[in-house]
């Protein structure tokens, strides 16, 4: 027997946190949600397994659009043609309604859209009996402990738990009520980070597939389960279409601003690429680094000399304990707007609610607000480095 376990596919979801996205790399970022499912697909294709388990959150919302529905169908009746079956149930972000799906299930999709356990039976083309048990969201929230109502192990060859939640609204769980049931594997969706929870039996949140947001790096694809004897083991395979990096770069060798540009030219992926850099070891850079960081020239000069596969988004200075962040503002205006806050009536707004209490109102007079400010002002330069007269015109 051999399965692929996939979860959180989150298709429809856009990509998060991105502006100035170039005209080149907008492609890539419009279609990865459908190259993640047909590099899904193809795995599946090439390993010749005998079912997929899709572990809930297939799509971002439950009223997926036409074209993903398009898309995913037709991806779906590839499987189809090869002969393979898909396990699928709806998550907290898909919960199932009939009527927003357009498009007909092909026969070898297994539905569980209800939510009540329910168990379906399958067997391999060895002729090894398999048990699948499952449920479905048909709202955003369970707050059941939907394990309790699974079945212990039935009497198939391999018995599979199909599981999308683990805390409360979201259908919460004990890991050692799973364990109790006695199945070969628990395929869990929800979690974004993959986790195995347990090893005997396997008891997996592969992660989602494809990153949405800077967050979503760790990631570990998809689940490929292989049965050797009675065991289960598994192995990840990467899907990603569109990957999310962040990388640290020393510039101790650097002298001279202008050799950051051969320097990052030599940058290279293999893959679509959303790229955080971190520079490090600035200080002989000083603060002009910091200024274009700061004003962010540098990243839009940066991002015309790397390969087009990268956009290069945010770019960063790795902070020692000690160091300070940067404004690029002038120090005097940050003093001004601060002062500003010390106008009786600007004071007051801001404290109105404890101007009412009467046993407070007589402590807030000229000389309180005035050592508030200086507090700020002095917080403020404690905390922060400013941009330097001469950097002022």
């Amino acid at each position: 027997m051999k399965f692929l376990h996939a979860a959180d596919l989150h298709l429809d979801r856009s990509f998060e946190g991105l502006t100035r996205v170039p005209e080149q790399f907008q492609e890539q970022l419009l279609t990865a949600n459908q190259k993640m499912l047909e590099n899904i697909v193809n795995t599946a294709l090439t390993q010749s397994v005998d079912f997929i388990l899709l572990a809930g959150d297939t799509f971002h919302q439950n009223r997926p659009t036409l074209r993903t529905q398009r898309y995913f169908f037709q991806e779906m009746a590839r499987l189809a043609a090869a002969g393979i079956s898909v396990f699928m149930n709806f998550g907290n972000h898909d919960f199932y309604q009939a009527e927003r799906y357009w498009f007909a299930f092909p026969e070898n999709i297994k539905l569980f859209t209800d939510e009540r356990v329910e168990t379906k039976n399958f067997v391999t083309k060895a002729g090894e009996t398999v048990a699948i048990t499952s449920f479905s969201y048909q709202h955003p929230t369970i707050e059941t402990q939907m394990a309790l109502n699974f079945p212990h192990k039935s009497t198939a060859d391999f018995h599979l738990g199909m599981y999308h939640g683990g805390q409360l609204p979201y259908a919460p769980f004990l890991l050692s009520e799973l364990l109790t049931k006695g199945y070969d594997y628990w395929a869990l969706g929800h979690i974004h980070v993959p986790q195995i929870l347990a090893q005997q039996p396997l008891v997996v949140y592969p992660g989602t597939p494809q990153g949405h947001t800077q967050k979503e790096t760790d990631l570990a694809g998809v689940k490929l389960v292989e049965s050797q004897g009675n065991q289960l083991i598994a192995k990840t395979i990467p899907v990603e279409a569109v990957r999310w990096e962040k990388r640290t770069i020393s510039l101790k060798e650097v002298k001279q601003p202008r050799e950051l540009f051969p320097m990052l030219r030599k940058l290279t992926v293999d893959l679509p690429t959303l790229l955080q850099i971190e520079f490090s070891d600035t200080e002989q850079l000083g603060e002009e680094l910091v200024y274009q960081i700061a004003s962010g020239e540098l990243l839009e000069a940066l991002q015309a000399e790397i390969p087009a596969t990268i956009f290069l988004w945010k770019l960063s200075l790795a902070q020692s304990p000690v160091s300070r962040p940067y404004l690029a503002v002038n120090k005097e205006l940050v003093d001004q707007l601060v002062t500003t806050y010390q106008t009786p009536a600007v004071f007051s707004d801001l404290l109105s609610e404890l101007n009412q209490n009467p046993q407070l109102h007589y402590l807030l007079d000229q000389e309180f607000r005035t050592d508030i400010v200086s507090l700020v002002k002095e917080k403020m330069a404690q905390s922060y480095r400013f941009r330097r007269d001469a950097d002022v015109d």
